[in-house]
């Protein structure tokens, strides 16, 4: 039993356990749902009610629990590791949790949305994914993803490898999605070679809701990570209705909306696959991507300089403040503005760039546009940059990939590589071409 020793006596003598269907009255007000775990320090009875939302109920003297049915499964009491019959399940699947939305829950006393969910409580919300695949859950942090630092990128790119050396057959990666798509960048690059699925993995929106989509998230990353798409991607939902997820590539994806259920797109791009939320099959979208093959050795290469700056540039920017976010960086990504520019027409911001540049340091464009080229060709400003030294004229990275990307090459590669390199398509982050309908997908 998951309650306090002050709640479980209550629990007790209404011969509840988690799991049954309850009537719990209080102040003249009556509730009914389902019990589920509570793991928390609070006196709350917890409760899904039969349209999907979840509340907590304070204990008091005035609070009547009453059993209406015996549940059939025992939500509380799954296993973190569940293994099915044999011959059913289509792998082995390995769940680490990371923190975020979908790997959180509501504490009742508060209101508020935290890390804190145990493997059992996160089974035990999607028990549906044991049903797919051998799943085997694991937490490596419980880290809300706008606190994720490189470090913790290393780390997760280190428990990944673990898993596949163990064996499975993929790998489903639960995180926060404000920074999901820096992560599964950093995972692009950091694993070399991948060999199996690694599907990252969050929710807009808590499990405990009735408007959650961390549900049908999980079921087609699980689905997704026994497939055959040897790449990291990102699942998630498609559109705002309950009918599919894509399977976005791990250096083109981005959250283009704070709140809705489908806040992730491919940019320049599309995405590998969908998942078909009836019938859970898995269609590719590309043909080009990365097979599956257990017997390829995939490699970790997860060093990461931390010696890199991202500087949006704007309208009435202060070369000072320039100079300060360029200051002991080794290399930099500059968020242009357009077709990949800056205000050089300010003597001093242009003076700023060239010292940077002649002194060895990288100074890499990218566009606040996101969609579309650089091209540094078409306007005065752009060719005058280029002389600077500025670089990444006709690339259509995303700036965090970019930002990612260099960090990534000057953690591994001699800095006179890390030039030659950044130019060139190792991940599928540079396309050969920029489709002008995709803007409009």
């Amino acid at each position: 039993m998951s309650y306090k020793s002050s709640l479980k006596s209550k629990l007790e003598e209404a011969d509840v356990e988690v799991g049954d269907l309850v009537r719990i009255s209080k102040n003249g007000k009556k509730y009914e749902g389902v019990l589920l775990p509570n793991s928390s320090s609070d006196e709350t009875f917890v409760l899904k009610l039969d349209g999907g939302y979840n509340i907590g109920i304070e204990e008091s003297e005035n609070v009547i629990l009453e059993k209406v049915k015996e549940g059939d499964e025992k939500t509380g009491q799954i296993s973190p590791t569940v293994k099915g019959e044999e011959g059913e399940k289509e792998g082995e699947v390995s769940v680490l949790l990371a923190g975020g939305t979908i790997a959180s829950r509501v504490d009742y006393r508060t209101g508020a949305v935290k890390p804190s969910a145990t493997e059992e409580e996160f089974l035990s919300f999607t028990p549906e994914i044991a049903e797919i695949a051998d799943i085997e859950i694991r937490e490596v942090m419980q880290t809300l993803s706008e606190n994720i630092q490189p470090g913790d990128w290393k780390k997760i790119a280190e428990e990944v490898k673990k898993e596949i050396r163990k064996g499975k057959d993929g790998v489903v990666v639960a995180h926060g999605t404000d920074t999901m798509g820096y992560t599964a960048a950093a995972l692009s690059f950091m694993l070399e070679d991948l060999s199996v699925p690694v599907v990252l993995v969050g929710s807009q929106r808590s499990s405990d809701r009735g408007s959650s989509d961390s549900h049908q998230n999980l079921v087609c990353a699980i689905k997704a990570a026994t497939s055959d798409i040897a790449e990291v991607t990102v699942c998630m939902h498609g559109e705002s209705s309950d009918s599919f997820c894509y399977l976005h590539p791990g250096t083109k994806v981005r959250k283009m909306h704070t709140s809705r259920r489908d806040a992730f797109k491919t940019v320049n791009g599309k995405p590998i696959a969908k998942v078909d939320w009836e019938t859970l099959e898995v269609e590719a979208i590309k043909e080009d991507y990365r097979r599956k093959e257990k017997e390829r050795e995939t490699k970790l290469k997860n060093g990461f300089s931390q010696d890199v700056a991202l500087v949006k540039i704007y309208p009435g920017m202060d070369p000072d403040a320039l100079e300060a976010q360029l200051d002991g960086k080794e290399a930099a990504v500059l968020e242009g503005t357009g077709l990949g520019h800056a205000p050089i027409k300010n003597e001093k911001i242009r003076e700023v760039l060239k010292e940077y540049t002649e002194g060895g340091n990288i100074a890499f464009m990218s566009s606040q546009c996101l969609y579309g080229r650089i091209n540094m060709n078409v306007y005065e400003t752009g060719v005058d940059l280029q002389e600077l030294g500025v670089i990444g004229n006709l690339h259509d990275m995303l700036p965090e990939t970019a930002y990612v990307k260099l960090g990534w090459l000057l953690g591994n590669y001699d800095k006179e590589k890390v030039e030659e390199l950044m130019l060139k398509n190792l991940r599928d982050e540079i396309s050969e071409r920029t489709k002008q309908d995709q803007f409009r997908r």
